[in-house]
């Protein structure tokens, strides 16, 4: 009995410490970087006006994604597919694996669906696909 109940914490053990690794590594990328030191102009010959106007970039305030596809549609399937991959994962360690199975992956699918979601939207704003 002993065992298994050394076995059950170091599951439950390795598992929070994924998950503490996965949002831990996910806020440290975030943190942004350091300005470039400015450099001095460099002396040139002046450059002849083109004829026609150089064109203007508008900036778009919003970046949509495809109809439908949301911050809260993403965290509920990545919670609900989770949720189900870490409950049959905890199933051999019958139901007192199963329940923080489906806690685990369920709070591991969200932070993925959030994390999916924001990146994507970030890709297509930095990519200029509006």
């Amino acid at each position: 009995m002993r065992s298994i109940s050394r076995f059950v914490l170091t599951v439950i053990g390795a598992l929070v410490a994924i998950a503490l690794t996965v949002g831990f590594a996910s806020t440290a990328s975030a943190t942004p970087g350091g300005s470039p030191d400015p450099t001095a102009p460099v002396a040139t010959e002046p450059i002849a006006a083109a004829a026609e106007p150089t064109p203007q970039a508008t900036p778009i305030s919003g970046c949509p994604l495809p109809p439908g596809d949301t911050i809260e549609v993403r965290t509920l399937v990545g919670g609900l597919l989770g949720a189900a991959i870490g409950g049959i994962a905890g199933l051999p360690i019958f139901l007192a694996g199963a329940i923080p199975g489906l806690v685990i992956g369920g709070l591991l699918g969200v932070l993925v669906g959030s994390t999916s979601y924001a990146v994507d939207e970030g890709h297509l704003q930095q990519q200029g696909l509006c």
